[in-house]
C-alpha cells in the first residue's frame, strides 16, 4: 500500500503523443485497489484555486472545491473498474497503465467514455492543463449535479458574482399604464465569512442600473435612466443542520443611493430578517421574512414601513439542472390600499464548470397576480449569469 500518493488530472483532449503511446488494462481487484487506496486526486482548476479528492483505504473519500465538501464513496467492481459515488450513483472507471512511461495512467468513464491522463508521484505537485469541465463528475472534478445541489443552499459559504438583468412589463388604471416597461441590471454579490462553529455570516449588498424605468408625470408618464437606485443589503448569519433544516437571521437595509429623486425615498431604512428553510435530495425551499422602517432622511410625510417575503425553491432535474425560482412578496404597509404585491415564479437553472470556473445560470418567469391597481408590474422576465469564486479568506490554514 503507498500512502499519500498524488494524482496529477490532465484534463481536456489526449494529445497525438499519447493515443500513439501503448496502454495496458489494469486487471485484478488488488491491483486496482492499490492504485486507488490512501490517494490524493488534486487538479488545478485556475490560478490559487485547486480541486483535491482524498479517496481512503476503507473506501470513504471526499472531494473540496472552493472551500466546499463533496462526500464519496469508492469501490471496486469486478476485476476491471473502480467505482466512484457521485451524485448518488455510482460511475465506473476503467484503468490503463502506459508500458512506455511508468505511473502513467489513463481512467475511461464506462458511461460517457471520457478519457483522463494522470500521474502518479510523490511530490504533491498539482500540474496545470486544460480547464476542466464538470458534466458527470470523476475523482477530482464534482459533477454538474452535486455543484448545483451544493450552490441551492442559501447558506453555502460560496462567493457569487450576481448578475441579474430584468425585463418589467407594467400594468394598471393610469392612462399608459399597460404600455411601460422597464430594463433593469442589478449586481449582486455574496461575501461570505465561515465561523468555526459552522455556520457563516453573509454580507449581501444589490446595486441596481435603472435604464428606462417608467415614472408617473402629468398625467402620463416620464422614462428615468440610466441611473443608480437605492442599494439594498442584508448583512446575516446561516447555517444548516445535520438533518437540513436551514435557519439564520440578521439585518437588512437601504441605502439612499439613487442618482434621480424620482427613483428612491432619500432614506435610510434598516429592521430584522429571519431565514427558515429545508434542504435534501429531494431539493431546497427557503423562505427569507424581512421588515424595514426608515430610521433616517426623507421628506416629511415619507415613510417606510415594508414586509418582504422572498420565497426560494429548487428541484433537481439532473445534470445539474433545476427547477427554480426566487421571487419576492411585498407588503406596503403605508399605503391605504392594495398594500400586497404578489409574484408568482417559475424558472430554470444550469450549474456547470466552464474553463475551470463555476458558472450558475438561471432564467426566471414571475407573473404578478396582485399589485396595485394605478401601476405596478404585470411580467418579469429574469435571466441571472453568476460565476462563483473562491472566498480565499476562508481557506483553512
Amino acid at each position: 500500500m503507498r500512502i499519500g500518493q498524488c494524482f496529477i488530472l490532465i484534463c481536456g483532449a489526449l494529445s497525438a503523443s499519447a493515443h500513439a503511446q501503448t496502454w495496458e488494462p489494469v486487471i485484478g481487484a488488488d491491483k486496482l485497489r492499490e492504485v486507488f487506496t490512501d490517494t490524493i486526486f488534486e487538479r488545478t482548476l485556475r490560478e490559487g484555486s485547486v480541486a483535491t479528492g482524498r479517496y481512503n483505504a476503507d473506501g470513504t473519500g471526499e472531494l473540496t472545491i472552493v472551500g466546499q465538501t463533496f462526500e464519496r464513496e469508492w469501490k471496486i467492481e469486478g476485476q476491471d473498474r473502480v467505482c466512484i459515488k457521485i451524485s448518488g450513483q455510482f460511475e465506473c472507471f476503467s484503468l490503463e497503465k502506459n508500458t512506455d512511461q511508468d505511473n502513467e495512467y489513463r481512467s475511461t468513464n464506462l458511461s460517457t467514455s471520457e478519457q483522463v491522463v494522470f500521474q502518479v508521484t510523490t511530490q504533491g505537485t498539482a500540474q496545470t492543463g486544460a480547464a476542466p469541465s464538470a458534466g458527470a463528475g470523476s475523482a477530482a472534478i464534482p459533477s454538474d449535479a452535486e455543484l448545483a445541489a451544493k450552490l441551492a443552499n442559501p447558506t453555502v459559504p460560496v462567493m457569487t458574482i450576481g448578475n441579474n438583468l430584468d425585463y418589467v412589463a407594467f400594468q394598471g388604471n393610469l392612462p399608459g399604464a399597460g404600455d411601460q416597461h422597464a430594463f433593469r441590471y442589478t449586481f449582486q454579490t455574496v461575501f461570505p465569512f465561515k465561523l468555526k462553529s459552522g455556520g457563516s455570516v453573509f454580507i449581501r449588498p444589490g446595486i441596481p442600473v435603472l435604464f428606462n424605468d417608467p415614472v408617473p408625470s402629468g398625467g402620463g408618464f416620464e422614462s428615468v435612466g440610466t441611473d443608480i437606485g437605492d442599494i439594498g443589503f442584508d448583512l446575516a448569519y446561516g447555517t444548516t443542520t445535520a438533518n437540513g433544516l436551514i435557519w439564520g437571521g440578521g439585518l437588512v437595509g437601504t441605502i439612499p443611493t439613487a442618482t434621480d429623486d424620482r427613483l428612491g425615498k432619500d432614506q435610510w431604512a434598516l429592521g430584522p430578517e429571519l431565514l427558515l428553510g429545508q434542504i435534501g435530495e429531494w431539493g431546497v425551499v427557503t423562505a427569507i421574512l424581512s421588515h424595514q422602517w426608515d430610521v433616517s432622511g426623507g421628506d416629511p410625510g415619507v415613510e417606510t414601513d415594508l414586509t418582504s417575503l422572498n420565497y426560494i425553491y429548487a428541484f433537481p432535474l439532473g445534470k445539474g439542472w433545476q427547477f427554480s425560482a426566487a421571487p419576492a412578496i411585498t407588503y406596503d404597509h403605508t399605503r391605504p390600499e392594495d398594500k400586497l404585491t404578489l409574484p408568482l415564479g417559475i424558472g430554470i437553472a444550469k450549474t456547470t464548470m466552464i474553463g475551470g470556473r463555476i458558472w450558475k445560470f438561471h432564467v426566471q418567469y414571475w407573473n404578478y397576480v396582485k399589485g396595485s391597481k394605478a401601476f405596478s408590474p404585470e411580467h418579469q422576465i429574469r435571466i441571472s449569469i453568476n460565476p462563483v469564486i473562491e472566498a480565499s479568506w476562508n481557506r483553512e490554514k
